[in-house]
């Protein structure tokens, strides 16, 4: 029995060593070159529905193997066409500002998301219980990002880090906001996704971004002056997951330049970036701020003064988005991929803590100090809300009558001879 066992042995070994050289000299001769080339093609390939002027572009300088189930990418670009994500056009709402009448006189540019290096592999062992796991880890804005998440509808937890990630490095991010941002970012996602369905998802987000700024002193504002760095803070955000909604529970930051508030929620929907948002941002500059400079008194409006600031003055969103306690109120909605941001100078119904289909509060405070009615807001209602008309000024009283001309004072004879005065 045991020589049979041992002569079954050895003709096995056979085949077993080919596969075995077949698998290591076909990993290690695997034309990793005409791969990225076709990873290209693909992806251009799906780019043409787009259209040429909204197509995104990719491009790999370098890709090659990772253990035996990845790949490793160096020198990854993802060229994004004017417009996407609000990069390279006019920004809108709270960026409009910050560009003026220079985006008309500057054509529209691409912005590019670079990846100094990335890897991605299909872990082994979730395999084994028939489900796609696959973990990746980029080098990317000065950071890092890793993680796992599931492939196809076989489920499972997705769990995120983003880690000292540079936001003055994140091109787009800029763009959408119109001025320089500076700040270290750190994010943890963790999120279990039945079906692999991220509308029905469950978990939590918290962000955290140190030593945050906007504004370096060399961005112009309406193309001739540029804004003094304000300092924000530590920007904190936290949100809840439950069945496929997003709800932020906490969004702050106190800096000594610049205080901001929000909440708010995420709809997610299938792929990620069509999920759609419904935040209410507000923030203001402090009077320390703009008492920085005669500057700043003159852009922002100097505390206690009542003429207004030069940005309500060019900026009618400014000042549609002024509130009666000094901050400035944005509305941003619609899908991630293209945010829109509309004035909104009520509070939002998670802060006034109203039931659906209560009207919202329409005034605000004008410089000197008297409240004026801004009328309905461009924001688009949320569920339930209706926004109130503005309001009207009462008609004018009617014009006295024959019956009434006893009351009123005689009409003063004409002057230097012309007419004849009246007969008493």
């Amino acid at each position: 029995m045991k020589a049979r066992l041992i002569k079954i042995a050895r003709w096995a070994a056979y085949p077993l060593f080919y596969l075995f050289c077949l698998g290591l000299f076909g990993y290690l001769t695997f034309p990793y070159d005409r791969l990225k080339d076709r990873l290209i093609a693909e992806f251009d390939r799906t780019q043409q529905k787009r259209g040429p002027s909204q197509a995104q572009r990719l491009e790999i300088d370098e890709l090659d193997s990772y253990w035996f189930t990845g790949v490793e990418m160096k020198g990854v670009r993802l060229i994004l066409p004017p417009g996407e994500l609000g990069s390279g056009s006019r920004p809108s709402g709270a960026a409009a500002f910050a560009s003026g009448d220079a985006a008309k006189d500057s054509a529209p540019k691409p912005s590019v998301i670079e990846i100094d290096e990335a890897h991605a592999r299909l872990k082994i062992l979730p395999l084994l219980i028939g489900r796609m796991r696959v973990s990746f880890w980029a080098s990317v804005f000065g950071g890092e990002i890793e993680g796992v998440v599931p492939m196809g509808r076989s489920g499972g937890d997705v769990h995120v880090e983003v880690a000292n990630v540079e936001l003055a490095k994140v091109g787009p991010l800029g763009e959408i906001l119109g001025l320089p941002i500076a700040g270290t970012l750190s994010a943890n996602l963790d999120l279990s996704a039945p079906e692999g369905k991220f509308n029905k998802a469950n978990g939590a987000l918290e962000v955290s971004a140190k030593e945050v700024s906007v504004g370096d002193g060399k961005t112009k504002i309406q193309g001739l002056i540029a804004l003094p760095e304000a300092k924000l803070g530590e920007l904190l955000l936290s949100a809840e997951a439950k069945d496929g909604v997003l709800k932020v529970t906490k969004m702050s930051a106190n800096g000594q330049d610049l205080e901001l508030d929000g909440d708010g929620k995420v709809n997610m929907r299938e792929p990620w970036n069509n999920s759609t948002a419904d935040l209410y941002v507000r923030f203001k500059f402090t009077d320390a701020y703009r008492s920085k400079s005669d500057l700043t008194k003159s852009l922002l409006g100097a505390p206690g003064s009542s003429v207004p600031g030069l940005i309500e003055m060019q900026q009618p969103k400014m000042k549609r988005s002024k509130r009666a306690d000094g901050f400035y109120g944005w509305h941003v909605h619609g899908p991630l991929k293209k945010p829109r941001f509309d004035p909104h100078a009520a509070e939002s119904p998670a802060a006034r803590g109203r039931t659906p289909g209560a009207s919202p509060a329409t005034t605000t405070r004008k410089p000197g100090g008297i409240n004026m009615p801004l009328g309905a807001s461009e924001a688009a209602p949320r569920d339930g809300e209706e926004h109130e008309p503005p309001m009207m000024p009462p008609p004018p009283p009617p014009p006295s009558t024959e019956d009434e001309s006893p009351t009123r004072p005689p009409s003063p004879p004409p002057v230097d001879g012309e007419g004849t005065p009246p007969v008493e």
